[in-house]
């Protein structure tokens, strides 16, 4: 398979599993206390956004270990640093947490490192 659809099969899993991390992040911000206990534990799985968070990370990861079955390790693995690109950009339009500069260096530095692995493929 080419390096097009390497990339593309890549973004879609890491925008699943951020997706899914954003849910449960929704979920966990919905909850106003916190604690072990069987009346907490059964509340969470009644949470809508804490089972949708956690069936989208289930759903990514079957299609990580197709991509893993699919592609080098050596290349797929290094790309899941673009869930860092996409955290990034949805903690800011999401939860309207401000992004430094610097984090942008950062994003800019991480696509420019997933654009050579890609190409290497």
């Amino acid at each position: 398979m080419n390096t097009f659809y390497l990339f593309l099969f890549m973004l879609v899993q890491q925008a699943m599993s951020v997706a899914g991390q954003l849910l449960l992040k929704m979920g966990m911000a919905a909850e106003t206390e916190f604690a072990w206990t069987w009346a907490n534990v059964g509340r969470l799985f009644l949470n809508l956004y804490l089972q949708s968070g956690l069936w989208l990370l289930i759903g990514a990861n079957v299609f990580w270990l197709w991509l893993l079955n699919k592609y080098a390790f050596s290349l797929v693995y290094p790309l899941t640093s673009l869930g860092f690109v996409f955290s990034v950009v949805s903690g800011m339009i999401v939860f309207h947490e401000h992004v430094a500069p610097i984090h942008w260096v950062g994003v800019l530095l991480i696509m420019a490192g997933c654009f050579c692995i890609a190409r290497v493929a």
